[in-house]
């Protein structure tokens, strides 16, 4: 036991010494060369050189594996900016619920290729002849997705789309991940459901950003047509 125990001072000692002087090597070159380690995942022993240059690729490879994602995110990000200003736009120049409807469902199936969207608002007096958006202020519906979302978008594949179920109707079964969007304005109250097959699609924990301003810019568009005298 002694014997162990002075091993293990020798070894902290040397781990220790090296720690402190990290040029030790560039002092005493020929020992790269004569020390030899095992190669991770192969069992052949090479010089620490060689082992070094390989952790050293290694780790190059992971960040620019890091860094491609990165750049992935920024051009998803940049085209799905210029998505939400084309439909700021469209909502701009909307005459009607019909075009202000009619570009959110533009841009959820035909630009962003969502398989359903519904939207539920709201509306004092019960809903609003032809247009299948507008139900009483206490629907259960929309209480329900206000609770859930506590005034924040709100994505997964699990139990975000098992508590969704009473929105989908009959798409349900087809459904596998959904993303939830509260909406309000001083008067009103309503929800954005969108819903993709891939489960993949809306992840816990993803950024909520622009679905956040999806639904700012649908809850005012519409408020614009209903307050219009």
């Amino acid at each position: 036991m002694k014997q162990s125990s002075e091993e293990l001072s020798w070894e902290e000692g040397v781990a220790r010494y090296l720690r402190d002087h990290p040029d030790y090597f560039e002092r005493h070159e020929d020992l790269l060369d004569i020390l030899r380690i095992p190669h991770a995942g192969r069992g052949a022993a090479v010089s620490l050189l060689e082992r070094q240059t390989a952790v050293l690729r290694e780790r190059l490879a992971a960040q620019d594996r890091e860094r491609q994602g990165f750049l992935a995110a920024a051009r998803e990000n940049e085209a799905l900016a210029e998505r939400l200003h084309r439909l700021a736009i469209a909502l701009i120049d909307a005459a009607s619920l019909d075009d202000v409807f009619g570009s959110l469902y533009d841009l959820a199936r035909n630009q962003l290729r969502l398989d359903t969207v519904t939207v539920l608002v709201g509306v004092d007096g019960g809903p609003l002849a032809g247009r299948p958006e507008f139900v009483s202020p206490d629907d259960a519906r929309v209480r329900h997705a206000l609770a859930l979302t506590r005034g924040r978008p709100l994505c997964g594949p699990k139990t975000v789309l098992a508590e969704a179920r009473t929105l989908l109707g009959a798409d349900e079964a087809s459904i596998a991940s959904v993303a939830l969007v509260a909406l309000r304005d001083p008067v009103r109250s309503g929800m954005i459901l969108l819903g993709s097959h891939d489960r993949d699609r809306f992840q816990p924990g993803a950024g909520t950003l622009y679905l956040g301003r999806l639904g700012d810019l649908v809850m005012r568009a519409v408020a614009r047509q209903l307050d219009r005298p």
